[in-house]
């Protein structure tokens, strides 16, 4: 699983030992040993998604489709809107065309003008959530008079990190891949090489450390992302292969496992290295992101060197959880993996210091806002939609689908599309 649907998994976990879940998500899906019910059904199945809602009493996303969005405001459930990942700046990041952008942004103002409830994974986003709600009138009297904190209407949910240990197993990497070697190093990128993020500065790293003559390695854990469509995500993994490749490093020093690590397996690779690391570039989505997969560094014990400027680097480098360095800055990035390579006392202390952060950040910690919404819900007064912003987010979408719709199966399809969309229209009203 990637993000997103590691996220759901574990929310719905902890949701599940105080009430009943359904999790809704694209077949074939698993969800293992988590004591819920699962509804095969991806986003663009109106049916099942409007039928799943009239028999829920909350319902929380990372995103709905915005014509559902106007049967929520009419129906008695409860929206919790999770924008832990703020889209419409990913997807600036990502190099979409602009009908994308205005696509994820009438998706987000869809649900901030019906939520009842909206999470985040950071102080940083909490405060871009509530700009943008200012700005459209949603930051409202009544609701300043309610809560004047606003916590009641966007609280922090942050990722968080499994209750127990990493899983203990034999070797996975050490003595095990070639070229390395049972006593050698690794630093460890625990995630995807997604177009936003720059896997290039730890590359240039590792190999100033080589020169030094450090037995060091450098393992990329995934290059496609686990996905109904992966041929749809902004990948730059084949760049930084040939990167590797042209500095004479892919195979020796740098090593990319070519797909995916289940995520029941990961702990593995975590236990196994010895730091981990995580770097991107000087840019808006850096500001605003979350980087999950540092967290699993500190479920492991493992110190972090990684860069500056988001909240989960501004940890690292707050709470001595590792070293956060400036963007692109391959000498500072080298130098701080090697303070932690060579000092077995710091790197004992940084790894102590992770694992107590860790705890703090186990689901069950950090779901506590969604867990009480979900049970008091009942108690609290409904949200009032802004009908005039809903309509902006929802109508305003139709010339794009449209236009889509056309450039991609013609002027019969666009014709077609229009009566359905009004007969469900007729079918569905609340």
């Amino acid at each position: 699983m990637a993000g997103p649907a590691i996220r759901t998994l574990e929310l719905a976990r902890t949701l599940s030992r105080h009430c009943e879940v359904t999790i809704a998500a694209p077949g074939p899906s698993d969800v293992g040993d988590v004591p819920v019910e699962l509804l095969d059904t991806g986003l663009l199945e109106f049916e099942p998604l409007l039928a799943a809602l009239r028999r829920h009493d909350v319902v929380v996303a990372q995103r709905l489709p915005p014509q559902l969005l106007m049967y929520v405001a009419r129906l008695p459930v409860r929206l919790v809107a999770d924008l832990y990942n703020p889209q419409m700046i990913e997807v600036l990041e990502a190099g979409s065309d602009r009908s994308s952008w205005r696509r994820s942004r009438r998706s987000v103002l869809g649900q901030l003008a019906v939520a009842d409830l909206v999470l985040c994974a950071s102080e940083k986003q909490r405060d871009l959530w509530l700009g943008a709600m200012a700005v459209e009138g949603l930051v409202d009297p009544d609701r300043y008079r309610a809560d004047p904190t606003f916590r009641r209407y966007v609280d922090v949910v942050p990722f968080g990190v499994p209750e127990g240990e990493p899983a203990a197993s034999g070797p996975v990497m050490k003595g095990v891949w070639d070229g390395i070697e049972p006593d050698d190093r690794v630093l460890l990128w625990a995630g995807g090489i997604w177009r936003w993020l720059d896997a290039l500065t730890p590359i240039r790293a590792l190999e100033r450390l080589r020169a030094d003559g450090r037995r060091v390695h450098l393992v990329f854990l995934g290059t496609e992302r686990p996905a109904v469509q992966p041929g749809g995500i902004p990948t730059t993994a084949e760049q930084a292969i040939a990167f590797a490749r042209e500095r004479g490093l892919e195979g020796s020093g740098v090593h990319f496992n070519r797909g995916w690590v289940a995520y029941s397996e990961r702990g593995a690779f975590l236990r196994e290295a010895d730091i981990g690391v995580s770097a991107h570039p000087d840019h808006l989505e850096a500001r605003f992101s979350f980087r999950t997969r540092v967290l699993d560094h500190l479920w492991a014990g493992l110190p972090s060197v990684v860069s500056r400027g988001d909240a989960v680097g501004d940890s690292v480098e707050r709470e001595g959880l590792g070293h956060a360095v400036a963007p692109g800055d391959d000498a500072g990035f080298a130098a701080a993996c090697a303070g932690l390579l060579d000092d077995d006392v710091a790197h004992a202390a940084v790894s102590e210091r992770a694992l107590d952060a860790a705890r703090s950040l186990r689901w069950s910690e950090v779901a506590r806002p969604l867990v009480e919404f979900c049970l008091s819900h009942h108690e609290l007064p409904r949200s009032q939609p802004s009908r005039a912003l809903l309509g902006r987010a929802t109508l305003g979408q139709y010339p794009d689908v449209l236009r889509a719709v056309r450039r991609d199966r013609g002027l019969g399809e666009m014709a077609r599309r229009v009566p359905r969309h009004l007969g469900r229209a007729l079918r569905h009203r609340p």
